[in-house]
């Protein structure tokens, strides 16, 4: 695991790049009015898609690094964490929508407990700050998983 930290930029883009792509299959396949769309609606609901698990991923990783300001030698390894941490979160839940049909809020809970346990696992063993900033980075996920929720 510690090579994965130690790539280069573009394979760093190709991990996060691997995470935007499964969100949106994730979000196509959960959303039941894209095959009685016209073709244009289709790219418009993708273009969609894709602007919100941007700004979703943006949003977290700005908490971040909010949070641990102080430090500077987390970021790609913080990156790397999450892309595919929450590429595996959409993974699971798209699987988990084809097999049952729909998703509630166990099949949610679930998932966000594998997924984002695995984030806060690999973001507790792997990132080199404070154990204070460790502390607040876990804190953030559990807030973050609880809000996957609603």
């Amino acid at each position: 695991m510690k090579k994965l930290y130690k790539l280069d930029r573009i394979s760093v883009l190709g991990i996060f790049l691997i995470y935007l792509f499964m969100t949106i299959i994730k979000m196509l396949v959960a959303d039941q009015n894209v095959a009685e769309m016209p073709q244009m609606g289709r790219y418009l609901k993708l273009g969609i898609f894709a602007l919100v698990a941007l700004i979703a991923f943006g949003v977290f990783y700005w908490v971040y690094t909010l949070l641990l300001k102080n430090n500077d030698h987390y970021k790609v390894t913080l990156l790397v964490n999450m892309s595919l941490c929450l590429a595996f979160v959409a993974l699971l839940g798209t699987i988990v929508y084809l097999i049952a049909g729909k998703t509630n809020i166990w099949v949610s809970g679930i998932v966000g407990v594998i997924g984002f346990g695995g984030l806060g696992l690999l973001n507790w063993e792997s990132l080199d700050v404070p154990q204070a900033d460790k502390i607040k980075i876990s804190v953030l996920t559990v807030i973050g998983f609880i809000l996957t929720l609603v």
